[in-house]
């Protein structure tokens, strides 16, 4: 992070992925906190809080699978995820919902004037008014109980402000090779074009 940025002019945005009615949201934004249920109200709030300012915003989904792998591995847990693998269970639902979640807000953000641009490289971040894109694995104890979505939500953006500025040594899961969710989302909306390699790059794992 470099010398002179101060935290407190990053926003911090996360959503807890899930059906419409079990959506959760939170804003950090220095001490100010904002959060509820409504997926389109996050995409206005959002929009305007990270306006010409380094912004992240995480999704509590898979946002890229491994790719490479021989067959008897395909469906097997991302390094890092310690029993609890992307491709079965809960873990498969919340990959199938977040694509079409993820490009929602992405969408929705485009509609709303943003036009700073989006990354994946975390360690190259915050740059200028950046929106870095990254995955929240809330699990465990630390999920909130029935009905809170939007306190795990903001539980990943606690954990995102927490892990600055050394994001590298907070990654929660590392692969070599992968097929990237969000780049496809990032792509097709918008945010980034086909030859931007996208499709290849990982993105930070926050797990609070």
């Amino acid at each position: 992070m470099p010398a002179d940025q101060n935290l407190q002019d990053i926003v911090v945005g996360a959503i807890d992925v899930g059906a419409p009615k079990n959506i959760g949201w939170a804003i950090v934004s220095g001490d100010d906190v904002e959060h509820g249920g409504d997926l389109d109200e996050f995409i206005v709030r959002f929009a305007k809080a990270s306006d010409r300012k380094p912004s992240a915003l995480g999704f509590e989904a898979p946002l890229f699978i491994p790719h490479g792998r021989p067959i008897q591995k395909l469906t097997s847990q991302r390094n890092g995820e310690n029993g609890r693998p992307w491709s079965a269970g809960a873990g498969a639902t919340v990959t199938t919902i977040g694509l079409a979640i993820v490009t929602h807000v992405l969408a929705g953000l485009r509609e709303h004037g943003c036009k700073q641009r989006a990354v994946l490289d975390w360690k190259a971040w915050p740059n200028k008014d950046d929106l870095l894109l990254f995955e929240a694995f809330v699990s465990g104890d630390n999920h909130a109980g029935p009905g809170e979505h939007w306190k795990d939500a903001l539980n990943a953006a606690h954990g995102f402000v927490a892990a600055l500025p050394n994001l590298d040594a907070a990654n929660a899961v590392l692969e070599p090779e992968v097929f990237s969710l969000i780049g496809a989302c990032l792509i097709r909306t918008g945010w980034a074009k086909a030859g931007d390699e996208l499709l290849s790059q990982p993105c930070l794992v926050i797990r609070p």
